[in-house]
C-alpha cells in the first residue's frame, strides 16, 4: 500500500494564506468597528458640547431648519435655500449656514443603512423602497429620489455644508418603542446613537438647542408640510 505525503514546502505555503486571509479579515472587522465607534463619538459630542453644533454655522447668514415629521421637506428646503441666496442674493454658499433640526419621526432619515436593516426602520415608519416597493432596508434619504431635487439629500447637503441635528429625547423614545417587545432600551440607545451618518450631531433636547442658536443669531424657519 503507497502512501501520498504532502510537500514540507506546501504545507508552509497554505499556511502562509492561511495566516494572511486571516490578518486582513482581522483587520476589516477592526477598520469596520473603528469606523462605526468614531461615528458615534462624533455623534455624542453634542451631548458633551450641547452648543458645539452653533460654531459649526460659519458665514454671514445662519438659519436652522426645524423637522418633526417630515425630513424630505427639510432637506428639499435645505438644497432650495443654498441655491437662491447663492443665484439671487449674491450669497456664496461658504457664508450660508444651514443647519437641519430633527426630532420625532424626522429622526429617520439619519441613521447609516446598516441600522435601517438591522433595526428595521423601513418597516417601523412605514418607508417603502420606492425601487421595491417593500419596506425599506436602506435610508432612502441618503440618496436622491426621483421627482425630488437631485441635490436634496442628507448625502449631498452634508458635503455642502448644512448640519444635522437629532434630539436625545426622540431618540430615547424611539428606543423604548424599538424595545417594546423586550431588550435593553440603554443597549438600543447606544447603538442608534452610534448609527448615526457621519457629521450628523446628537444633543440633549433640540427645543433648548434651537433657543440657545438663537440667543447667537441663527434664524429659525419650521419646515414640516408632506410632498
Amino acid at each position: 500500500m503507497s502512501r501520498t505525503h504532502s510537500s514540507p514546502v506546501a504545507r508552509r505555503g497554505f499556511l502562509v494564506r492561511l495566516s494572511q486571509a486571516a490578518a486582513a479579515t482581522t483587520a476589516l472587522l477592526f477598520e469596520s468597528s473603528r469606523l462605526e465607534a468614531a461615528s458615534g463619538a462624533a455623534a455624542n459630542a453634542g451631548l458633551a458640547d450641547p452648543d458645539a453644533w452653533i460654531g459649526r454655522l460659519k458665514g454671514q447668514q445662519k438659519v436652522m431648519i426645524h423637522a418633526h415629521q417630515y425630513i424630505m421637506t427639510a432637506l428639499v428646503d435645505a438644497g432650495n435655500m443654498l441655491a437662491n441666496a447663492r443665484d439671487s442674493y449674491g450669497v456664496p454658499e461658504t457664508q450660508m449656514s444651514v443647519a437641519v433640526i430633527t426630532h420625532g419621526p424626522a429622526i429617520q432619515g439619519l441613521f447609516r443603512d446598516d441600522v435601517w436593516q438591522q433595526k428595521s426602520l423601513g418597516a417601523f415608519y412605514k418607508v417603502n423602497d420606492p425601487k421595491t416597493g417593500a419596506p425599506a432596508t436602506r435610508n432612502i434619504y441618503l440618496t436622491p429620489q426621483d421627482g425630488e431635487p437631485a441635490d436634496a439629500a442628507v448625502s449631498s447637503l452634508t458635503k455642502r455644508g448644512v448640519v444635522f441635528v437629532v434630539c436625545n429625547v426622540a431618540l430615547k423614545n424611539l428606543s423604548k418603542r424599538l424595545t417594546a417587545a423586550g431588550g435593553s432600551q440603554e443597549t438600543m440607545h447606544d447603538e442608534l446613537a452610534a448609527g448615526l451618518v457621519d457629521g450628523a450631531v446628537l444633543v440633549p433636547d433640540v427645543f433648548v438647542a434651537m433657543q440657545r442658536a438663537q440667543k447667537r443669531g441663527v434664524a429659525y424657519i419650521f419646515t414640516d408640510r408632506s410632498r
